[in-house]
């Protein structure tokens, strides 16, 4: 039978080990702020997972193509995979014609630098698969990329068929963009659409309205030639007085607003007075 002595022994050599079990070691405590929420593989069905290898087929059956250049190991990636996720299916419950998709950044490095990708998570909104894309500098959550992606898929593209009304678009805005059209419906005034679609809301030089007419007589009161040959578009800019910039590209979507986006910044005008720095006026 144990003596009291080897009993208080063996309780000592017992009290490290129990010490070491009750207290973890700080290193294997995470910060709260730093733990990594978890990406729910379940709510991600509707979000296709692209690579450098089928990353042009997905612009064959969409149109319109939002893409996450995501790291796995980053937090703040993790962290708006679920919210990604759950726009991608509420999106596909109501049935647009948007696919939304992911690219792990870290494995398709190449991919990534071509869209200039330099941080993550970057999340990019494509027309037709083209080289232009706009950037999504919004909150992350699932209500703000459901009204940032819905706003891209609404046409904003309104006719124009009287003099009447074309004189209130030149007297009334700040910046319009008219397009003289054979048509108000079809391929021309499609791609139109979808220009309107790429502008950049939350934009400080916002304000732009996209129009389109077939009178010779609403032309002419922006300055084309109503023996101009179709498409032909121009964007009327105000500030001290009345510009109009002909705009003389491929009549596609990214183009367009790449254009619009290149013309639509006021300009700057710079008074040197020696002595001091530079004002704008």
């Amino acid at each position: 039978m144990p003596t009291p002595r080897s009993l208080i022994l063996l309780l000592l050599l017992a009290s490290p080990i129990f010490i070491l079990l009750s207290h973890p070691s700080s290193a294997s405590v995470s910060h709260p702020d730093l733990i990594l929420p978890k990406v729910v593989n379940d709510i991600e069905a509707h979000v296709v997972v692209l690579t450098a290898a089928n990353f042009s087929s997905i612009f064959a059956v969409r149109r319109h193509v939002v893409v996450d250049f995501y790291a796995p190991w980053c937090y703040w990636s993790r962290k708006l995979a679920p919210e990604y996720a759950a726009t991608a299916s509420h999106l596909a419950d109501k049935g647009l014609d948007v696919a939304l998709a992911k690219v792990d950044a870290t494995q398709e490095r190449q991919l990534a630098r071509a869209h200039g990708v330099e941080g993550y998570p970057t999340v990019l909104f494509f027309v037709d698969g083209m080289p232009k894309h706009y950037p999504y500098y919004g909150e992350r959550t699932k209500d703000a990329m459901v009204v940032w992606v819905s706003q891209r898929l609404v046409p904003e593209v309104q006719n124009v068929s009287t003099i009447y009304e074309a004189e209130k678009i030149i007297t009334g805005h700040s910046v319009a963009v008219l397009a003289f059209l054979d048509s108000l419906s079809g391929a021309h005034s499609d791609e139109l659409a979808a220009a309107s679609t790429l502008e950049d809301n939350s934009s400080l030089y916002r304000a732009i309205n996209f129009y389109q007419t077939t009178s010779p007589d609403v032309a002419k009161l922006f300055h084309v030639d109503p023996k101009a040959k179709r498409p032909s578009l121009v964007m009327l800019k105000k500030q001290e007085e009345v510009k109009l910039t002909v705009y003389d590209g491929e009549f596609r979507a990214s183009p367009i607003a790449e254009f619009v986006s290149a013309n639509k910044i006021p300009v700057i005008t710079y008074h040197h007075h020696t002595g001091s720095r530079p004002s704008d006026i």
